[in-house]
């Protein structure tokens, strides 16, 4: 069974069974995130092979070779498949520390699953939330951020599981402050534009933000609070027919002339230059 939103939001979610099996080795060309729900199964990733169990995680690499054989008649694994480039890149920002060696990192995640299960299906359940939503017209943008959230996630535990040694209580406050200000900017990010803004939601200092933001994503926070209200602009302007004055009020512009010099700045188009081509097809 497949569930996925007609637009291009860049994620699919897919619910495999063991009925629904291709039954041969095959070539894929999504990142793919996989939680074993129930039964047994052997999955082959390239030439290395694991026994699936429930609660079982899984990820394959874009042009990964992967075989799913023997598995039980109750056999059941959800995935998150990545399909679009902008998010493939988004999530490789937090996976590539860990990726260098796949077969390592596989056997990271078979032995770390218990931390990380609830952490998948949190992301799972929101994603499905946000397909079935007809309303809801920023589901890439929303997907950016609960993904990179996971993946950050895998990430802080691997780097633990790697380097029992390190500063594990720093290390988890530090990515706990940042997945908050992530969530936050989700929220807030159409009224509030300053760094300032969220770290007095953080109670903490935009300089600590800053410190933060850069160990955890290698951006600044105004860079990442900008990339996400030109996201969620973008959507806007593709999405709806609000009109320019409508949107700057939404977006808490002081007025048209600061959204357009804002909106131009990070995508080289005026607002209306820009929906103007998505209209004709030309963008």
């Amino acid at each position: 069974m497949r569930r996925n939103d007609p637009e291009d939001c860049g994620y699919e979610l897919h619910t495999i069974t063991a009925e629904t099996l291709p039954g041969k080795m095959s070539e894929v060309g999504f990142l793919g995130l996989g939680l074993c729900t129930r039964g047994t199964a052997r999955l082959t990733v390239n030439i290395k092979t694991y026994d699936m169990r429930p609660n079982n995680i899984a990820i394959v690499i874009p042009n990964s070779m992967v075989l799913i054989r023997d598995a039980s008649p109750d056999w059941e694994i959800k995935m998150i498949c990545i399909t679009r480039m902008e998010l493939l890149r988004e999530a490789a920002i937090q996976i590539l520390p860990f990726v260098k060696d796949t077969d390592s990192m596989q056997e990271f995640l078979f032995q770390e699953r218990e931390n990380i299960v609830s952490s998948f299906h949190a992301t799972y359940n929101f994603l499905d939330m946000l397909l079935r939503d007809e309303q809801t017209v920023s589901k890439y943008e929303q997907g950016v951020c609960v993904f990179r959230c996971l993946m950050l996630g895998m990430r802080d535990k691997s780097t633990r599981y790697r380097s029992k040694s390190e500063k594990a209580i720093t290390s988890t406050t530090s990515l706990s402050t940042y997945k908050h200000f992530v969530l936050l900017l989700n929220e807030y990010c159409k009224t509030n534009h300053s760094v300032k803004d969220y770290a007095d939601l953080l109670n903490i200092t935009p300089q600590y933000l800053g410190r933060i933001c850069r160990m955890h994503d290698g951006r600044g926070p105004k860079e990442i609070i900008d990339d996400m209200l030109t996201f969620q602009l973008k959507s806007t302007f593709k999405n709806t027919e609000k009109t320019m004055k409508e949107i700057c009020y939404e977006y808490n512009f002081p007025n048209f002339s600061f959204m357009s010099s804002f909106f131009r700045r990070h995508t080289g188009y005026t607002p209306r230059e820009f929906r103007n081509m998505y209209c004709e097809g030309t963008l």
